[in-house]
């Protein structure tokens, strides 16, 4: 026998002492034909297989994964590749939702009219323009039932809400806060879901939405006793259909990892860092930043994500940027167009395996 070959042998020998394993996990040494079995979606061609460590047991590599930044890098690179349909449809929310069959998505993410409070745009159907408190949420109730119905067991419908802050001046010399949050959480308890504990988004509003101060920042008389605390927060409500827990093939869910700083960031019940979006184009439009946040919370990569009040389309501009699929629904036509646009300006080119259907 040769030196080298001898020494090769005394390598091996030595990395078998060790207990030694190979860096490609079991699962992906599997046939093509065995992997498609656990990957009914064909997830595998988009995962960095050679950067994988062993997946023996999930448990200790999924926290070995999120903590990797390189990784953590190349997976998410995999996931701008995964094909991913989004459909845009101008209709009522209250009505049937077309094309949408029950128990067919798998995160419901939107932000409702705030009642009277918000300048929406003159349209028939529209509800910001229900006057009476008790009468728009039995209107906005057929929305929630419908996403009751169309959500698979376990999965999610969240809200992003702020109360109604009422001045004094428009309020027959009464300031008062109308808990718009809390008659929705009450109302989806009765229709049928679970009430979870929700994120407290610390949002620094607009005081000109809320109350009438004196120009100078306060709400109430400056620097002394009784003057109005300002509505600086918004609610995201937690709402889940109840039924059995998700059990992701592992391509999904190496796919949907999330890295250990975000995960410390994300999962806390306050959170900072996100301002408003821009009213330019929308009374009330929530950033494509938070959508983002909450769709990868939530969802597994090649999900079907909702929003009943898509607006300028904010989730499914966040669906697409990260491998899930989108429904948006809209009823006025001008926001329609606007979010219609959006979402082909922010999937053409960067975004190709993308595909969107306009249903007008």
């Amino acid at each position: 026998m040769s030196p080298g070959c001898s020494l090769f042998n005394s390598g091996i020998a030595a990395l078998r002492r060790l207990q030694f394993k190979p860096h490609i996990t079991k699962e992906w040494n599997l046939k093509p034909a065995q992997k498609a079995i656990g990957d009914p979606r064909g997830l595998w061609q988009y995962i960095p297989t050679k950067q994988l460590p062993s997946l023996d047991n999930t448990q200790t590599a999924m926290p070995g994964i999120a903590k990797d930044h390189a990784l953590i890098a190349a997976i998410e690179e995999g996931v701008k590749r995964v094909p991913t349909h989004h459909r845009l449809v101008r209709q009522d929310a209250r009505k049937r939702w077309a094309g949408v069959e029950a128990e067919s998505v798998h995160l419901v993410v939107t932000s409702p009219p705030y009642w009277t409070l918000k300048d929406y745009r003159v349209e028939e159907g529209q509800l910001g323009f229900i006057a009476d408190y008790r009468e728009f949420h039995r209107e906005l109730n057929k929305v929630w039932r419908h996403a009751f119905r169309a959500l698979v067991p376990g999965g999610r419908l969240i809200c992003v809400v702020g109360d109604v802050c009422l001045s004094r001046r428009k309020n027959n010399g009464r300031h008062t806060v109308v808990p718009l949050h809390a008659t929705i959480q009450e109302n989806c308890r009765t229709i049928g879901f679970d009430n979870l504990a929700p994120i407290i988004w610390y949002k620094i509003a607009n005081a000109v939405y809320e109350a009438e101060g004196n120009g100078a920042g306060f709400l109430g008389k400056p620097y002394e006793p009784g003057a109005v605390i300002k509505n600086d927060i918004e609610f995201i409500l937690m709402l889940r259909k109840p039924g059995g827990y998700r059990k992701p093939s592992l391509p999904e869910r190496l796919l949907s990892v999330i890295s250990a700083e975000n995960y410390q960031l994300w999962f806390q019940q306050i959170l900072t860092g996100i301002t408003g979006a821009s009213t330019r184009h929308h009374p009330a439009p929530y950033p494509v930043e938070l959508a983002t946040r909450l769709i990868r919370m939530f969802t597994f990569v090649g999900d079907t994500v909702l929003d009943p009040f898509s607006g300028t389309a904010s989730t499914s501009v966040g669906a697409a940027q990260w491998g899930r699929n989108s429904i948006g629904i809209e009823l006025d036509p001008h926001y329609f167009e606007l979010g219609l646009d959006r979402l082909t300006r922010e999937t053409r080119g960067i975004f190709s395996t993308a595909t969107i259907e306009a249903e007008k």
